[in-house]
């Protein structure tokens, strides 16, 4: 069962990585929900149920990754349920959502691949957060526009 997991869990990260942008820019381009953030969400979803199968397998190592496997769900869901209901301040949820777990995505990527080096770990938060804020106070024109 752990392999399994494992396995899907690679493959839905890969994914998930890939298309995090994408939903991100489709999703504000054409300000609802399409496939390219219906994606996104499935696919992470699978890299966090399967990020919760694989944690009791060696929790003293891993049980860290049982809360942010369900951070960084609930970050897609909040960014897909905005994208569901687009007006208002709509883009905020959009880019905090899908960029708050494509955020955790790389922070957990560096994490498990670059052990030694933990200041790295840091790099996707930093710039990443200050990405997404400075694009939430600085929308384009198309977000707001009814």
């Amino acid at each position: 069962m752990r392999d399994i997991a494992l396995i899907l869990h690679v493959v839905a990260g890969v994914v998930a990585l890939l298309f995090g942008p994408l939903a991100i820019v489709f999703t504000l381009r054409l300000r609802r929900l399409n496939w390219a953030g219906e994606s996104y969400h499935w696919a992470v979803a699978l890299v966090c149920l399967s990020a919760l199968v694989m944690v009791p397998y060696d929790w003293a190592k891993l049980w860290v990754f049982w809360p942010i496997a369900v951070a960084t769900y609930l970050f897609v869901y909040f960014g897909q349920r905005a994208a569901e209901e687009a007006g208002g301040l709509w883009y905020r949820g959009v880019l905090r959502g899908y960029g708050g777990g494509w955020i955790a995505l790389w922070t957990a990527f560096l994490v498990i691949n670059v052990p030694d080096h933990p200041w790295s770990w840091a790099v996707p938060l930093v710039v990443g957060s200050i990405l997404v804020e400075w694009l939430c106070f600085r929308p384009a024109a198309a977000w707001t526009s009814q």
